[in-house]
């Protein structure tokens, strides 16, 4: 299901590489298909995220903050599937529902490696705060909502990624055991 349209045509607008293109609803990476479910109460997230944008901006920036915030909690998740990719760590799929944007994936064959993919989601939405203050208007928002996005997985607390990566340096998470 095109919940979004066409992104073929959006990713070549933004000079992406032939490397990444959307075929049937599903992100590709050389090679690599990426489906993206969206829940019906991912609209009720994507719904509250503008009605946060709209209260912090009013309703001229709301709609683009709303969206933008959106945007980086898929963000978060997409750093986590590129360290997967690059660990060749399989992803099966990536949504949003009301809980917020995940991504289902097999477990690291070494807590290393489900470390590196733990905090690789932090770190992109760290990466991307900066270049967000350049947006006029919503840009300050924008980074502050990354900044928190980054501090609040970093915090162990249930679920996050901050338990997780305490969890494998405590070495008491589970990883997934090589076949032989």
């Amino acid at each position: 299901m095109h919940i979004f349209g066409n992104f073929d045509g959006l990713i070549r607008d933004f000079g992406a590489s032939d490397s990444i293109e959307v075929i049937e609803g599903r992100i590709v990476m050389e090679g690599i298909f990426i489906p993206f479910r969206m829940y019906a109460t991912g609209w009720i997230l994507i719904a509250g995220c503008i009605l946060l944008g709209q209260r912090l901006d009013g309703w001229q920036y709301g709609l683009p903050l709303g969206t933008l915030l959106v945007a980086s909690l898929l963000m978060h998740e997409v750093g986590h599937m590129i360290a997967a990719s690059a660990l060749g760590v399989p992803v099966r799929e990536f949504g949003l529902r009301l809980g917020g944007a995940y991504n289902r994936r097999a477990y690291a064959t070494c807590r290393r490696d489900e470390i590196l993919i733990s905090a690789a989601g932090p770190l992109m939405n760290l990466c991307v705060a900066l270049p967000l203050l350049l947006l006029p208007k919503v840009g300050f928002q924008l980074a502050l909502g990354n900044l928190a996005l980054c501090v609040v997985n970093l915090l162990p607390l249930p679920s996050s990624d901050g338990l997780r990566i305490v969890r494998m340096m405590r070495g008491s998470g589970d990883v997934a055991i090589p076949a032989r």
